[in-house]
């Protein structure tokens, strides 16, 4: 019986130290989405997904172009997750165009928690509808977007959702941006909204290799 149990805690160890590793099989293998059809599902990866998912974790700045409906906010909460998961004292901010729509992708995130295994899942110190923190520091909040978003955050990851679309991105960015500047990192996804706008000219300077942004365009077709 010790054997077994012994077998049971190494085979848990070395599963944990995958998922550490590898976001892609900690999303698959243990996480589940809410499906608008089809209720709570597993998180089965799209190749294009997987490949994003690896240049969140490879790249620091990402600035991502998207059709709807890809399931790219989905795959940036579980890329919040593994984080928070898996490293300890990670401060992640979520800033959309309302409140409303970055609560969303942070119940993203607390749906998926609510789904892990017991020996996956970090302890709760809070958790509601605007954030999520765990006992090991790490956390994930809403807040809707204003020139003092951000402002005094020490961030590890800023998502900025439907970046195109914020009201007053560039007094946001400016701000942010100071907080990142000791190893954060920043994801800004967004559908097209014209040119112009902070999103279109980070994205056409990323082009023109004048910042350090990394590009990633994601067609309806992919």
């Amino acid at each position: 019986m010790n054997t077994d149990k012994k077998q049971l805690k190494e085979a848990i160890r070395n599963e944990f130290k995958k998922c550490a590793k590898d976001p892609a099989h900690f999303l698959k293998r243990y996480c589940y989405i809410q499906h608008p059809q089809k209720g709570k599902i597993k998180f089965d990866l799209y190749d294009y997904q997987e490949k994003t998912l690896k240049e969140f974790v490879n790249k620091d700045y990402n600035v991502l172009l998207k059709a709807r409906q890809l399931g790219i906010s989905t795959l940036t909460a579980g890329y919040a997750l593994w984080m928070m998961t898996f490293y300890d004292d990670k401060n992640i901010l979520v800033i959309a165009t309302k409140q409303d729509v970055a609560k969303n992708l942070v119940t993203k995130v607390r749906v998926m928690h609510a789904s892990l295994p017991t020996w996956l899942k970090q302890k709760c110190v809070e958790d509601n509808k605007l954030s999520l923190r765990y006992k090991n520091g790490s956390q994930i909040k809403a807040v809707a977007s204003s020139e003092e978003a951000g402002r005094s955050e020490a961030l590890s990851l800023l998502i900025l959702d439907e970046a195109a679309f914020i009201p007053r991105i560039d007094s946001i960015w400016t701000a942010a941006s100071q907080t990142l500047a000791l190893g954060g990192r920043c994801i800004a996804l967004s559908t097209p909204n014209g040119v112009g706008n902070w999103f279109h000219k980070t994205w056409i300077d990323a082009e023109d290799g004048l910042n350090e942004w990394n590009i990633l365009r994601l067609h309806w077709s992919v």
